[in-house]
């Protein structure tokens, strides 16, 4: 997401969704997982024997670091919202854990349901804006702010 956002290394990894408008890749895989044990509930899907009733512990199957059966019976006993759609599920857990975020640019970009300001602006723009939303990145404006001069310029 640094390629994509324009964001120089020492900016931190949390930041980079927010900047480029796009879900967390573990709230995207969630959601992914969620809407399918949703349709798996039903009793003519092909994995609602799988989702009933777990396999044995002898049972032959190729092992997982991420099984879908425990990772999908914890998201639908887990999920308070069984009325929602699974993106709005995930729109709502990315909000949840923005408000909790304790960064300075949840002032610019304070919902992170709709894109940020200034997407639609041209690359080398929104890349300059982008590093001085992070306050990382070499720009004349920076060096005012973080040798203490940005008061005197009104920044």
């Amino acid at each position: 997401m640094r390629i994509v956002t324009g964001c120089l290394r020492p900016t931190p990894a949390g930041n980079l969704p927010i900047l480029a408008g796009i879900e967390p890749a573990e709230l995207r895989g969630n959601g992914a997982t969620l809407s399918l044990a949703r349709l798996a509930t039903e009793p003519g899907h092909l994995l609602h024997s799988a989702l009933t009733c777990p396999p044995s512990a002898n049972a032959r199957c190729l092992k997982s670091r991420h099984p879908f059966v425990p990772a999908a019976q914890h998201l639908i006993s887990s999920s308070d919202h069984n009325n929602i759609r699974a993106a709005q599920w995930a729109d709502h857990q990315w909000n949840a854990e923005w408000a909790d975020n304790p960064t300075r640019l949840r002032i610019l970009i304070p919902d992170t349901s709709t894109h940020p300001p200034g997407i639609t602006l041209p690359r080398r723009t929104w890349v300059r804006l982008n590093r001085l939303r992070t306050g990382v990145g070499w720009t004349f404006l920076l060096l005012l702010v973080q040798m203490g001069y940005g008061l005197l310029c009104g920044l």
